[in-house]
């Protein structure tokens, strides 16, 4: 049995002529190419809440001096991800406190820095990810939220300056 392709999609099939194997073979690669785009958007659907960033940031004070600068970066990140999320609700009374909380960890991540840390190369990516956020925020934040967000993306450049010298001086 065969079916029937529309013209406009003739050029996008998979050639019949091929083997079946190499056809599935096509399928599988396509599909796989893929795979990141959805485990992205998956990751994108967990849900940040306060009692998440207390959870994180319990974590974050108990660990080894060593695992403090990833797991506060990481805090930084999600608390930058609560913050544009309380934003775009509407809901600023909220956003500012988070965003003071931001400033708060990123103070944190600077007195841990001095610590014998590792993975400071990847806490400094994750915070470039979090001031293209904050920077994001601050272009379409209102005119009352503006001042808060500029204050810890400040506060957050500082640690990354910070960060940065500490990576290049190993």
């Amino acid at each position: 049995m065969q079916f029937a392709v529309p013209s406009q999609f003739r050029s996008h099939a998979i050639p019949h002529s091929l083997p079946s194997r190499l056809r599935a073979a096509a399928c599988c690669g396509a599909m796989m190419a893929l795979m990141p785009l959805a485990l992205h958007a998956a990751d994108n659907l967990v849900t940040i809440d306060p009692t998440m960033i207390a959870t994180l940031q319990l974590r974050a004070e108990q660990a080894a001096p060593r695992d403090q600068m990833q797991l506060f970066a990481d805090l930084a990140d999600k608390i930058s991800l609560l913050a544009t999320k309380q934003i775009a609700d509407g809901d600023d009374e909220h956003a500012q406190a988070t965003l003071k909380q931001l400033e708060a960890c990123t103070a944190q991540m600077e007195i841990t820095m001095k610590l014998d840390s590792k993975g400071l190369k990847k806490a400094e990516m994750l915070l470039h990810t979090t001031n293209r956020r904050l920077k994001d925020l601050v272009r379409g934040a209102s005119g009352d939220m503006k001042p808060v967000v500029q204050s810890a993306l400040k506060r957050l450049d500082q640690a990354q300056t910070s960060l940065l010298s500490a990576v290049f001086a190993k």
